[in-house]
């Protein structure tokens, strides 16, 4: 029972933290003359993200868009000596990129290295051919080298993920619609109320 109790309190914690982290990259956004119109072009919802991270963070993050090999990892955070790198696979849709994103960010937020082995190998390869990338390759395998699957931080990172996702999609695809009320998610949406942003 007092794991139980344990895991629960672990859980409502985190789940605070996340929300906290949610609304504070909605005021930053919101913050600081960023005009950002709903729906908004993907490319710039992702470079105003961006910015407000590295003001966050306190040093540039970086956001590159590459294509990972099929059925591997499609998205990888690297932290090195100046600067946060963020890679997320260009072949995916915008609002997968934008989960990709945010699950890339729980990571380096949290400061953990919850990646696949696999993940980061992938990087590596992927990174060999482009000349310009060639320089990040020995950090790529050093994250690989040290890299270790844990499940509780992939599913917090996914949980964060999952969130933001619901939280920011309204600048991808607008203002919600009024609600279809035949349908049963309508009809549940409807009785619940609203819970999307308003822009």
């Amino acid at each position: 029972m007092r794991r139980l109790v344990t895991r629960l309190v672990g859980e409502f914690q985190a789940e605070k933290e996340m929300r906290r982290f949610i609304d504070r990259l909605t005021g930053e956004l919101r913050s600081g003359g960023r005009e950002l119109t709903s729906p908004t072009d993907p490319d710039e919802l992702f470079a105003a993200l961006i910015e407000v991270l590295s003001e966050i963070r306190g040093r540039n993050v970086v956001l590159l868009k590459e294509e990972f090999p099929h059925r591997t990892a499609t998205g990888l955070w690297l932290d090195l000596p100046d600067e946060d790198l963020i890679l997320v696979d260009k072949r995916a849709t915008a609002l997968h990129q934008l989960a990709i994103l945010f699950h890339e960010i729980w990571h380096m937020i949290k400061g953990d290295c919850g990646h696949h082995i696999a993940g980061a190998t992938v990087a590596a390869r992927m990174l060999d051919q482009r000349a310009d990338l060639r320089h990040l390759k020995p950090v790529v395998v050093r994250v690989a080298a040290r890299s270790v699957f844990d499940e509780q931080v992939e599913q917090d990172a996914e949980t964060f993920a999952l969130k933001a996702v619901t939280h920011f999609r309204v600048w991808l695809e607008g203002k919600p619609e009024n609600t279809d009320r035949t349908q049963i998610a309508g009809r549940i949406g409807a009785s619940l109320g609203s819970r999307r942003p308003q822009v």
